[in-house]
């Protein structure tokens, strides 16, 4: 009898044991997540990094039931992604805070905008300290028609397509005064991705206009001439258009490019291929790359950043699983564009606390990726039915989630 107890003691503890190892290597493998939104239909986008190195998101905040109110919201996060400050405008409507950037006075300046029903009623510059506290310094803005594509530090360039037909961009000083415009698809800046403002002009970065849509990257200065311009042949026979997506600027002020290239076929079979290429401050192509790419094919690929002396981006199936719980891959290189080796990331349904009881949880596009003091974070779209129709009643979580580093 003695000997029996005994041996139901030691598997108790056996067993006790077990879970515990179980149960703490279930911590070990949690991810950390940092959840940015509330119950409504939430939508916030990356705008700028403050001097600090704190993180500067603009979007709206929308409210529960009602997918056609919102209201503006400004975010500002730690380098360790928790919130320094969090400002919702009180205005009433369709709002959202479009665009921001760290004006040369060193407010943050961003465009209020008034949409209810995507039609807009009402926008107006407004001004905050980097505490996210309102100047009360606000400026009506007329140009009703165009959507911002990029905020700068002297600028806005935005671009509108009106009703009547015509295609045009503009670019607007932060006193609401236009300074340029260019029209139509032959225009200087037309199949420009990417804006980076210098001191002496603005980097554009995308395809060439016109029949070409070679990969091109360009400078002007703020009077709109044209300081140089490089475009870069097609890397294959038959292929119709090309673009650089991703392009930094690098500490020897150079850039770094990543460039897509489909081929003919409009089918999702379409073949493509991708190259990283360095430029000197010149626009003068100093090297490509496409040796991490070419034993990858058909992958879609997002979010190249710059982290500890290396260079990262996620990649992955064109036709990728879009699923919580898929596996996530983190391509990792070393400055010159040579591979290092690969990451991955697995999320579950429990990650997301918000979404974790609703139906088909899944993700939206790739994670956007920032290198900030507390490692490498992602930050990523996942939305959840609640009802069969009507996206936009759906779950919506704007999330934060650490990467894993090789």
């Amino acid at each position: 009898m003695k000997k029996t107890e005994s041996m139901l003691r030691t598997l108790r503890r056996t067993l006790l044991l077990c879970l515990c190892i179980a149960l703490l290597a279930g911590s070990a493998l949690a991810n950390e997540v940092v959840d940015i939104s509330t119950d409504g239909y939430d939508c916030m986008y990356y705008e700028c990094t403050l001097p600090d190195g704190r993180l500067i998101f603009a979007g709206d905040m929308g409210t529960v039931g009602n997918y056609a109110d919102s209201r503006a919201r400004l975010l500002c996060m730690n380098p360790d992604m928790t919130v320094s400050w969090d400002y919702v405008d009180p205005e009433e409507g369709g709002c959202r805070f479009w665009g921001a950037a760290v004006l040369k006075d060193g407010t943050i300046g961003t465009m209020l905008d008034n949409s209810p029903y995507q039609k807009s009623v009402g926008r107006k510059l407004k001004f905050f300290t980097q505490d996210g506290q309102p100047t009360g310094k606000e400026i009506a803005f007329s140009d009703m028609e165009s959507v911002v594509e990029e905020a700068a530090p002297s600028c806005l360039w935005l671009l509108s397509m009106p009703e009547g037909g015509g295609m045009y961009y503009r670019f607007y000083d932060w006193d609401g005064n236009l300074l340029l415009q260019y029209e139509g698809e032959n225009s200087l800046v037309n199949g420009a991705d990417v804006m980076i403002e210098e001191e002496d002009g603005l980097v554009f970065a995308g395809r060439e206009s016109g029949p070409s849509r070679c990969a091109r990257i360009m400078k002007m200065d703020f009077q709109g001439n044209l300081l140089w311009e490089t475009a870069l042949p097609m890397m294959q026979q038959g292929s119709y258009d090309a673009c650089i997506s991703e392009c930094l600027k690098t500490e020897d002020g150079g850039y770094l490019a990543w460039m897509s290239e489909k081929g003919l076929d409009i089918s999702e079979d379409a073949t493509w291929c991708y190259a990283l290429a360095k430029f000197d401050a010149n626009g003068r192509l100093l090297w490509k790359k496409t040796e991490p790419f070419e034993k990858r094919p058909g992958l879609w690929i997002g979010g190249l950043t710059q982290y500890n002396g290396r260079l990262v981006m996620e990649v992955a199936p064109i036709n990728h699983d879009h699923s919580i719980n898929a596996a996530r891959t983190f391509l990792w290189m070393d400055e010159e564009g040579n591979e290092l080796g690969t990451t991955e990331l697995v999320m579950q349904k429990e990650d997301l606390q918000r979404l974790a009881n609703r139906k088909k949880v899944r993700r939206i596009g790739t994670f956007e990726l920032f290198a900030t003091e507390s490692g490498l974070w992602g930050c990523g779209s996942f939305v959840a039915e609640n009802r069969d129709y009507m996206q936009e009643m759906d779950s919506h979580d704007d999330v934060f989630v650490k990467i894993p580093e090789l």
